[in-house]
């Protein structure tokens, strides 16, 4: 190897606490994008319920939706979060957090099966000619936004969750190399956050104003 070669092999070297930062900054941007995914779906939700065009927030004989299985998803995801924290400080101690992960799986491929079950439960219609069911108002078809977009956060904590799993068990996450377990926990806990504040909002603002 010439003396060009080995400098700019030295060069382009970055220690594992650089790259760990820069993780960090790309995991925070990430979630701020999707904070303004979140806030742009909510928005939505309440401008339409709070302008209410020609009663079509909630149309006659559309009621609102259950929200047992959102706070279900709430409460699967809180616990699936502890998993994921649990299995870190395991990993920090040294042991491996792979039954702990494979919980945390577990819980949120629970909690997909929820939010499907929450989607299913929007208020429908039928349309008197064509016979197809369809959301009916714009109550419906903005709260099915948001349990698509809880859906998709849902899917990728399963991924997320079956990825740790590997990784530990290959040691590429371990008491010498944290980083990524760490990333996964804070993305978690931020899923649950959005899910949490999602659920709020739409438990608490329901009938319009109008």
């Amino acid at each position: 190897m010439s003396v060009i070669d080995s400098n700019a092999e030295a060069d382009f070297h970055e220690s594992p606490e650089k790259v760990a930062g820069r993780e960090l900054v790309g995991l925070w941007l990430f979630i701020a994008g999707d904070a303004i995914v979140l806030i742009a779906l909510l928005f939505t939700y309440l401008y339409l319920r709070g302008l209410n065009t020609a009663n079509l927030w909630m149309p006659h004989g559309v009621h609102g939706a259950s929200n047992v299985m959102t706070w279900l998803t709430v409460v699967v995801v809180a616990l699936s979060a502890w998993a994921v924290w649990a299995g870190e400080k395991t990993t920090a101690r040294g042991g491996r957090g792979v039954s702990a992960a494979a919980m945390a799986t577990l819980l949120a491929v629970v909690g997909l099966a929820l939010t499907i079950a929450a989607i299913g439960n929007i208020p429908h219609s039928v349309n008197a000619t064509s016979g197809v069911r369809m959301v009916s108002g714009s109550y419906a078809s903005s709260l099915m936004s948001i349990d698509i977009s809880n859906a998709v956060h849902m899917a990728l904590l399963v991924f997320l969750g079956l990825c740790v799993i590997i990784r530990t068990r290959k040691g590429l996450i371990s008491q010498a190399t944290p980083t990524h377990g760490r990333l996964i926990r804070i993305f978690w806990v931020w899923v649950l956050v959005s899910i949490g504040f999602a659920a709020l909002i739409t438990t608490l603002f329901v009938s319009s104003p109008k």
